[in-house]
C-alpha cells in the first residue's frame, strides 16, 4: 500500500506560498496607498465634497483721452444691472405676484419686436390667398393684447414647479452619446449638441441617476437630486432700470414689513454686462464681446490683456451638492483684474470725422467708405472711421434679416456662385453700376421660396476693421510714392520731361491717360498735376524692376505694419525681378499691386515725415490693474527717402492741388499736399466701367511746412460719379478745414 502523505504536504506547501503571496502584495499595497498615494486620494476624496466656483475678474477699459483737458472718456467699460429672478417653488400665491408685477416690468419695444418677428414667420408659412381669419392673425396686436399676453406667460413662468427639461452635459464627445443611446434611459435625449433630462418622464430616477452620474461626471446624489427638476431659478426680466428695481424692492419691503410672503421666490441677482458709452463711435476700432471673449477689433487683439485672470471661490458640498459655507473650508484665490487699454484716437475728430463720412457715403450713394487719420512725426492714428457702421451694444442687429418681395422681372436678376450646397445668391439691383446685394433663399414647408437681405446690406461684414484687413489697387494716390522714389534715385527732377504724344504700347496692352488727352512736352511736376499714366511709365522704365521693387519694400508694401490688430493684411505684390514690363508700367499709377489702407497711409506719412518710416500705432497706453502705465513710444521703422527728397516731392503735392486736378480739396489759406485717385474695379479680370465701378481715394498732409496730420479718404463705388476729385476729395477738404480750426493752425503767411 502506497502513502498518499508526500503529496498532501506537497498541496499544503503550495496554498501556503499562494496565501504568503497575496498577503505580502496587499501589505505593499496599503503601504503604497497610505504613504505614497495619501495625498492623491485625499485630494479626490476633497473633490467629493468640496465645490468650486469661478470669481470673475473685472474686464479692463477701452479709453480715449482728450489731448486738451486730459480727460478719459471709456469707449468700453463695465456695467452692473440687476436681473429680477424667480423660484416657484417658494411662491404661494402666482396670481398675486403676477398682478403686481407683470405690468411693472413688460416692456413695449421688446413685446413689438417679438410680435413682429411672430407675423413673418406666420407669413412665410401662409398661402397667397389669406383667408380673412389669416388676415386678421397677420395684424399686429394691440398695446393691451400684448401686455394681456405677456400677464399670461409671466404667470405661467412662476406657477411652474418643475422643469421641463435640464440640460446636462453640451457637445458630449461620440463615445458618450454611442454609450448613452445604448443605455436607451427614459427621459434623457442624446444628441450631437446635448445631453438633455426631461423629469417628467423619468419614472425610476435612482436607477437613471446610478446609470448616468458616471457618464456625465455628476455626483450620484446631485444627479438624483438635479433629475427631480425642481424649478428653482426664472428669469423675468434682465437689466432692470434702476428706478423700477427701487419701487419693487419698496413693494418687496413693505410686504415683509407687514409679515407677509407674498414676494418670497422674487428677488434680484446683479450681472456684469460690457457696455459701449458711446455707441457707435469707432465700433470697428473697439470690436465687441462674446461669451467667448473679444470679437473684432481691440478687443479681439487685446483679450488677453482686457480680461485678466479668473479667481476661484471653494466651499464645502452638502449631501445634495449645495455650497456651504464653513469657516476653515471657504478658500479664495482673488480674481486678477484685466488691464485697460488706452487708444490715440481723438474723440472730438472721430466724432466729426464719422459724421462727414456718412453723410459724403450717403450723398454719392456708394457702397461704404473710411477715413483714416495719422500724427506723420509719431504714427499715432488719430482716427480711423468706416462706414456703415454698427452699435456694439447691439451688434446682432447687423445680422437682422428682412423679407422682400420680387418681381417676376427681379426675379431673373438674381445671380448665384458658388459651389452646390455652400452657394451665395446676389439680386442685381443696377446691372449699369454693377450694384447687387446679397439675397437669402428659403424653400419652407409649403413649398414656396422666401427671399430675404439683411437690413444694413453688409451683415457681419460691418464688422470688419478694413483700414487693416481689406486691400485694394489704390490707383493714382500710388503716383506720389513711385514719383518719390525715383526723385531719391535720381531719375528724375521735377522739370524733367517726356513727349506725351499718345497711348504707349507695353507687352500686349495699350496704357491711355485717365480722361484720353495728351499733351506733348510734359514735366514730372504736370505728370503729378495732370496725373499721366504714360508720364508715370516714363518714370517706371526710368526707375527699372529692381529699383523701384526695393524701394517699395523699403515704404512697407508687402508686409504688415504690425499696428494693434489682429488679421491685418500684407497687401500683395510679385517679385520685382519676375514684373513684366507691363507690370512695371502699371504698378507706378497704382494698378496691379494691392494695399491695404493703413500701408498707404504709412507711406504718404514717410513723405510728410522727412522721408522716415514710422510705424503705426494706436494704442496710447496700457494702465495695468495694479496703476501702472506703460506707454507706446514712437517707433522710427527706417529713412525710406532723403529729406531733400521728402521736401520736393511735398512741393509736387503743393502743386497737385493749387494748380492740377484736385482743387475741390483745397482748403483757403493753407498749403496742402495731395493726390486724387480713382481705381478701376475688375470682373474676372475685366476692368468695369461706369458708376458704381471705381474706387475713389484723395490721400493728403498739412500744413505743408511741418504737417500736423496725414490723411487718407477712401469711398468705394460711388454712384453719383466715377471721380474721386467729385467725392473723395471735397470730403477731404471738409475734415481737414475742421482740423485746422480745432488744431487752432493759422493760414500761411
Amino acid at each position: 500500500m502506497v502513502s498518499r502523505r508526500p503529496r498532501l504536504f506537497n498541496r499544503i506547501h503550495v496554498l501556503l506560498f499562494f496565501f504568503g503571496f497575496f498577503f505580502i502584495a496587499i501589505v505593499l499595497q496599503m503601504i503604497n496607498l497610505q504613504f505614497f498615494k495619501s495625498s492623491y486620494f485625499r485630494a479626490k476624496a476633497e473633490e467629493g465634497h468640496l465645490g468650486y466656483s469661478e470669481v470673475q475678474a473685472r474686464r479692463g477699459d477701452i479709453m480715449i483721452k482728450d489731448p486738451h483737458s486730459g480727460e478719459y472718456f471709456r469707449l468700453a467699460t463695465n456695467i452692473s444691472q440687476p436681473t429680477l429672478f424667480a423660484d416657484p417653488t417658494l411662491i404661494e400665491d402666482p396670481g398675486y405676484v403676477t398682478d403686481k408685477l407683470a405690468d411693472l416690468i413688460f416692456d413695449l419695444d421688446e413685446a413689438q419686436e417679438r410680435d413682429a418677428y411672430r407675423i413673418r414667420q406666420l407669413k412665410r408659412t401662409l398661402a397667397a390667398d389669406v383667408t380673412e381669419e389669416e388676415r386678421g392673425m397677420l395684424q399686429p396686436r394691440t398695446e393691451e393684447e400684448l401686455k394681456v399676453e405677456f400677464r399670461q406667460n409671466f404667470f405661467e413662468k412662476i406657477s411652474q414647479k418643475t422643469r421641463q427639461s435640464i440640460i446636462l452635459y453640451q457637445d458630449p464627445p461620440v463615445e458618450m452619446q454611442a454609450l448613452l443611446k445604448e443605455k436607451n434611459l427614459p427621459g434623457i435625449q442624446v444628441s450631437e449638441s446635448s445631453i438633455i433630462a426631461y423629469p417628467a418622464q423619468i419614472g425610476d430616477r435612482d436607477y437613471v441617476a446610478q446609470v448616468l452620474a458616471p457618464v456625465v461626471e455628476i455626483s450620484n446624489e446631485r444627479l438624483a437630486e438635479l433629475l427631480v427638476g425642481r424649478n428653482r431659478y426664472v428669469v423675468l426680466r434682465d437689466r432692470i432700470p434702476s428706478a423700477l428695481e427701487e419701487e419693487i424692492r419698496a413693494m418687496m419691503k413693505e410686504d415683509k414689513d407687514a409679515g407677509r410672503k407674498q414676494y418670497a421666490g422674487i428677488n434680484f441677482q446683479d450681472r456684469t454686462y460690457r457696455y459701449y458709452p458711446e455707441g457707435e463711435l469707432a465700433s470697428q476700432v473697439i470690436g465687441f464681446t462674446a461669451q467667448s471673449g473679444g470679437v473684432y477689433g481691440i478687443e479681439q487683439s487685446f483679450d488677453l490683456t482686457l480680461r485678466g485672470k479668473k479667481g476661484i471661490f471653494k466651499t464645502q458640498l452638502d449631501a445634495i451638492g449645495q455650497q456651504v459655507i464653513v469657516g476653515d473650508d471657504l478658500v479664495i484665490e482673488p480674481a486678477i483684474d484685466g488691464d485697460s487699454v488706452v487708444l490715440t484716437i481723438d474723440r472730438s475728430i472721430q466724432m466729426k470725422v464719422e459724421q462727414l463720412l456718412g453723410k459724403a457715403v450717403r450723398d454719392s450713394r456708394a457702397d461704404s467708405g473710411l477715413v483714416l487719420i495719422m500724427e506723420p512725426k509719431t504714427g499715432k492714428i488719430i482716427s480711423m472711421a468706416h462706414y456703415p457702421t454698427f452699435d456694439p451694444n447691439d451688434f446682432s442687429d447687423a445680422l437682422v434679416t428682412e423679407d422682400i418681395n420680387l418681381s417676376a422681372e427681379e426675379l431673373e436678376r438674381i445671380t448665384t456662385v458658388g459651389e452646390p450646397g455652400n452657394e451665395t445668391h446676389y439680386l442685381n439691383i443696377d446691372y449699369d453700376s454693377h450694384y447687387r446685394i446679397q439675397i437669402f433663399k428659403t424653400l419652407i414647408d409649403t413649398g414656396r421660396t422666401i427671399y430675404s437681405k439683411f437690413q444694413n446690406i453688409l451683415g457681419s461684414g460691418v464688422y470688419r476693421n478694413r483700414a487693416v484687413s481689406d486691400i485694394w489697387e489704390p490707383g493714382s494716390i500710388f503716383k506720389t510714392v513711385a514719383m518719390s522714389i525715383a526723385l531719391d534715385d535720381g531719375d528724375v527732377t521735377p522739370n524733367t520731361t517726356f513727349n506725351d504724344t499718345g497711348p504707349i504700347k507695353v507687352d500686349e496692352f495699350e496704357i491711355h491717360n485717365a480722361v484720353n488727352t495728351y499733351h506733348g512736352i510734359t514735366t514730372m511736376r504736370q505728370v503729378l498735376e495732370q496725373s499721366l499714366n504714360t508720364g508715370m511709365a516714363f518714370v517706371a522704365r526710368k526707375m527699372g524692376r529692381e529699383l523701384f521693387g526695393s524701394y517699395l519694400g523699403k515704404f512697407g508694401f508687402g508686409e504688415r505694419t504690425d499696428i494693434e490688430f489682429e488679421n491685418e493684411h500684407a497687401g500683395q505684390f510679385k517679385d520685382p525681378s519676375r514684373w513684366a514690363e507691363s507690370e512695371l508700367i502699371t504698378h507706378a499709377f497704382g494698378q496691379g499691386i494691392a494695399v491695404t489702407p493703413i500701408q498707404m497711409i504709412s507711406a504718404l506719412g514717410a513723405l510728410a515725415n522727412k522721408g522716415v518710416l514710422m510705424k503705426p500705432h494706436i494704442i496710447e497706453e496700457i494702465r495695468k490693474a495694479d496703476g501702472t502705465v506703460i506707454p507706446t513710444e514712437p517707433e522710427k521703422v527706417r529713412q525710406v527717402i532723403s529729406e531733400k527728397s521728402a521736401a520736393t516731392i511735398s512741393a509736387m503735392m503743393v502743386s497737385v492741388i493749387e494748380n492740377g486736378g484736385a482743387k475741390r480739396a483745397e482748403v483757403k489759406g493753407y498749403h496742402i499736399g495731395g493726390k486724387t485717385g480713382t481705381a478701376q474695379t475688375y470682373k474676372n479680370g475685366i476692368p468695369l466701367t461706369g458708376p458704381g465701378t471705381t474706387i475713389a481715394s484723395f490721400i493728403g498732409f498739412a500744413p505743408i511746412d511741418d504737417p500736423k496730420f496725414v490723411m487718407l479718404v477712401k469711398i468705394d463705388r460711388p454712384r453719383t460719379t466715377i471721380w474721386a476729385d467729385a467725392t473723395a476729395a471735397p470730403l477731404f477738404h471738409d475734415i481737414a478745414e475742421f482740423l485746422f480750426k480745432y488744431y487752432n493752425i493759422p493760414p500761411d503767411a
